[in-house]
């Protein structure tokens, strides 16, 4: 039993294979995830958007066309004069903004601040999708091996115990032992449901990402994460997150546009000139009868005033909009150096544990292999063989989920970092 047992911590610390399978299966789950086409939906609407914007750096082009009965009727102080004609008219303008102190620029400016917003949106996106599906197959990996432990360690347990009931009943054993036996037997049995439990909840985590769930879980290959990008220290961590964390991005995205929002509404407090060019081509227009051109090219400027002082409480908002975004920047900046230096602590602990668990398991094998012995020469009670077993077990679990818990550290690490990527798999 205790080879079996250690060949499956061996089998879980030691990944081997290219890891084709979930390298192939994260990669159609970051091109088919919903959130995922969601994203890049968003990036193209930006992208749309930021044309638009731009468009006020082109020239306007209108074209009107009427035709229609035309009734005029003049009185004078002579003579009364009335005309009825079916009347025509095409006028062709085109228009180009000269300059209109900022709000065009602004404009674009924000657009394309939009599409940087979308881009690290989808990148953020991608980090997360890619983390819990590795972290889905981690836990999955770990919570069957774990089952699989509490079920020979059960079944082990149930076999000692029937062999201690026929000592008894041949009178060479002890009723205290068996029932000693019986209940290290309920709680053996207590931890396998739990396991199960455990298991299911794994299961239900995997469909949620993967949208399906393996017909063999014990067939999943286990991710090996690369340490290659780990930062050497806290610092190095704290340092990077605040630099690429895509959370602090978007927050820094979001008091740029605001920063544009408020140049935007300092623009409204200045005139806008643009210079047009207008043909119109008449035919029985005005009571006049036969055709009619018209010619005129002109600069303008127009500066439209609200009596509510619109243009005084838009600037108002927009700079009462760009404390709030610089204050929010402030406060996810610091939320993320407190998640930062969390990450770092939890990896360091779980790399600790994992030591720790690992060395735990081999003591209580040793431990396990000598009361053994020592109960075949009469030295040690039933009960001493079990309880070294039950130890034994929770070690090798704890070892697993140690192992587990050291790699999703790892990818904690690395998502905070703004540096989740495939190259984690690879």
């Amino acid at each position: 039993m205790k080879a079996a047992l250690l060949g499956s911590v061996l089998l879980f610390s030691q990944a081997t294979g290219a890891q084709a399978g979930l390298i192939d299966d994260v990669t159609a789950l970051l091109d088919s995830h919903e959130r995922i086409k969601a994203a890049k939906a968003d990036v193209k609407s930006a992208i749309a958007n930021l044309e638009v914007a731009r468009g006020g750096y082109y020239p306007t082009a209108s074209v009107t066309a009427n035709v229609g009965n035309e009734n005029i009727t003049t009185v004078g102080e002579s003579t009364d004069t009335q005309t009825s004609m079916a009347q025509r008219e095409v006028d062709i303008s085109l228009t180009q903004t000269l300059y209109d102190f900022g709000a065009t620029a602004a404009s674009a400016s924000s657009s394309s601040l939009s599409l940087d917003q979308a881009k690290v949106t989808l990148n953020q996106t991608r980090q997360s999708i890619l983390l819990a599906a590795v972290s889905a197959q981690l836990n999955l990996i770990s919570a069957k091996r774990v089952l699989d432990f509490q079920k020979e360690s059960e079944a082990s347990i149930k076999r000692q115990t029937e062999l201690e009931d026929a000592r008894v009943q041949r009178g060479s054993g002890f009723s205290t032992d068996v029932l000693q036996a019986k209940r290290q037997l309920a709680g053996a049995k207590a931890q396998r449901v739990t396991a199960e439990g455990a298991l299911r909840q794994a299961l239900n985590r995997y469909r949620a990402v993967f949208g399906t769930v393996p017909e063999d879980i014990n067939s999943l290959e286990i991710p090996k994460i690369s340490t290659v990008n780990l930062p050497a220290t806290e610092e190095d961590l704290v340092a990077k997150a605040l630099e690429n964390n895509p959370q602090v991005k978007i927050q820094t995205i979001v008091a740029d546009i605001a920063d544009a929002s408020v140049a935007s509404s300092k623009a409204a407090y200045y005139p806008t000139i643009e210079a047009s060019a207008e043909q119109k081509y008449k035919r029985d227009v005005g009571g006049t009868e036969g055709d009619k051109n018209e010619r005129l090219i002109k600069i303008e400027a127009t500066y439209d005033f609200n009596f509510g002082w619109t243009a005084q409480n838009t600037l108002l908002a927009s700079k009462s909009g760009l404390s709030a975004a610089n204050a929010r920047l402030k406060d996810t900046r610091d939320q993320i150096e407190e998640q930062a230096r969390n990450a770092w602590r939890a990896l360091i602990t779980a790399r600790e544990t994992a030591e720790f668990r690992q060395n735990e398991a081999n003591i209580a094998g040793e431990f396990l292999d000598l009361a053994r012995k020592e109960r075949t020469l009469g030295q040690r009670s039933l009960i001493d063989v079990l309880s070294g077993e039950t130890a034994h077990i929770n070690a090798l679990a704890g070892a697993v989920q140690a192992k587990t818990q050291t790699s999703v550290a790892a990818l904690n690490v690395l998502n905070i970092m703004g540096e989740l990527d495939m190259s984690v798999l690879q």
